[in-house]
């Protein structure tokens, strides 16, 4: 899978502390802004770095809880391993409801 990395452009932002995905629990989320493309990115590293992006910061933020519900479901469904033990994979879950 070819994923684009950021433009060399690009500024790591942190995610809202009041924003629940500031704190998940088992699963790391950054944010980057790609200049270039004018676009959010987040993306999660332990999960074999999916990413999902947005025109606003917001958009991003809340896309990313759909990338991760998605991909957990898709590694389950395909049974791939999981980068993550299974008590990391609970804790998201959870936090995601």
């Amino acid at each position: 899978m070819d994923v684009k990395q950021p433009s060399v452009d690009s500024r790591r932002e942190p995610i809202p502390d009041d924003h629940p995905l500031a704190r998940p629990e088992g699963v790391t989320v950054r944010m980057e802004h790609d200049a270039e493309d004018g676009a959010w990115v987040t993306y999660m590293p332990e999960l074999n770095g999916i990413s999902t992006f947005g025109e606003m910061q917001n958009q991003a933020i809340e896309s990313t809880r759909d990338m991760i519900r998605a991909y957990l479901e898709s590694v389950e469904d395909l049974q791939l391993p999981v980068p993550l033990g299974r008590d990391d994979v609970r804790k998201i879950r959870t936090f995601l409801g």
